[in-house]
């Protein structure tokens, strides 16, 4: 989940400059002294009734890669898990283990579905992939041996 937290306030860090580097673009050309802009008010910004739109393609794209990068990490980690069950003479429960492979199906489920995935419901479907996610990790975590 500390991964996940992490990924998202880059993720809102680098939104944020790409929109300040971007008003800064837009009004380079109004001046840059503080006695033009004290003389000058700034231009009333007309009002939008429309949101700007959360839901693209790309950002669909960009979401599931990131889902992605994090599951090769579960799955590595999965896969070690595997190596150490209790029928093997491990300390890892068969049990546990086969609760997390449900889990990774289900989360890659839903991440198939991703690509079908309209404005409507895109926050929904992300909201379950990355709550899978952060489950799935923590069911991870929780199986290591002590």
């Amino acid at each position: 989940m500390g991964r996940f937290a992490i990924a998202a306030a880059a993720l809102v860090l680098v939104s944020s400059l790409a929109c300040r580097k971007q008003r800064s673009n837009d009004t380079a050309g109004l001046g840059d002294t503080a006695s033009a802009s004290a003389a000058a008010p700034a231009p009333e910004m007309p009002e939008t009734t429309t949101p700007a739109p959360e839901f693209t393609f790309d950002r669909r794209q960009e979401f599931a890669q990131f889902i992605r990068q994090q599951l090769v990490d579960i799955d590595r980690q999965a896969t070690e898990l595997g190596k150490e069950v209790k029928s093997r003479g491990g300390a890892v429960s068969d049990r546990a283990l086969a609760r997390i492979l449900r889990m990774r199906r289900a989360v890659e489920r839903d991440l198939g579905r991703l690509n079908t995935a309209t404005a409507g419901d895109w926050e929904q479907s992300r909201n379950r992939i990355t709550q899978g996610v952060d489950q799935l990790s923590e069911a991870i975590q929780a199986a290591q041996p002590k």
